[in-house]
């Protein structure tokens, strides 16, 4: 299934109903995030894949989480001025975490998500798939959180290349420089940006 913008929009004004009480530039924010799949693909196949490495759903919580997700959070929050949102935002992250691991996960078999272009593109959509919508439930929760302009910034942001080209592309590059070193089949409780440990809830989630 494939999202495109205006679709991403038109879903959530579907959902929420009225887009100007939420604030279009917030409500762009959520669509911008998944914008650029193809962009995403390549990258992941350039920086990642290309350099050996042999990437699987575990490594999340051996590595992305508190060294990339982490302090993407505390960027985002710092450029919008959001500080009270932390928790909520680790809270959706560690729910999308945990949606994906039990509908994509099983995709993979006994493979990595590098082991051939189609395995890398099926699992990037579902990735996509449920990522948009594991996040939809939370955007009733941030976006008071944020005030318009703080939006407008921040698609502004998502617009421009510096994200895309520059700092996903070095976070992939610090991934692949560490990625033989971590054993997929390590036991790794799920921590909070503090290194306090906690629990993870799976669910089951049918089909959009």
């Amino acid at each position: 299934m494939h999202l495109s913008p205006d679709r991403v929009l038109l879903l959530l004004w579907l959902t929420f109903g009225s887009v100007n009480a939420l604030g279009l530039s917030c409500i762009k924010v959520a669509s911008a995030l998944i914008g650029r799949p193809t962009h995403l693909y390549n990258l992941f196949q350039t920086e990642i894949c290309e350099r050996g490495c042999e990437p699987t759903v575990p490594h999340w919580d051996l590595w992305t989480r508190n060294n990339s997700f982490v302090p993407a959070v505390r960027n985002i929050m710092t450029r919008m001025n959001i500080p009270h949102s932390e928790n909520a935002l680790f809270k959706m992250g560690d729910d999308v975490a945990s949606i994906i691991k039990v509908q994509c996960g099983p995709m993979l078999g006994d493979r990595h998500i590098c082991s051939d272009p189609a395995t890398l593109a099926d699992f990037g959509n579902c990735f996509k798939r449920y990522f948009f919508k594991a996040s939809l439930k939370y955007i009733p929760i941030l976006l008071p959180m944020a005030s318009d302009a703080a939006c407008k910034e921040q698609y502004q942001y998502l617009q421009g290349n510096e994200l895309w080209d520059e700092t996903i592309p070095k976070n992939m590059r610090a991934y692949a420089s560490v990625c033989h070193d971590l054993k997929a089949d390590s036991v790794v409780h799920q921590q909070g940006p503090s290194g306090e440990e906690g629990s993870v809830e799976f669910e089951n989630h049918e089909d959009l």
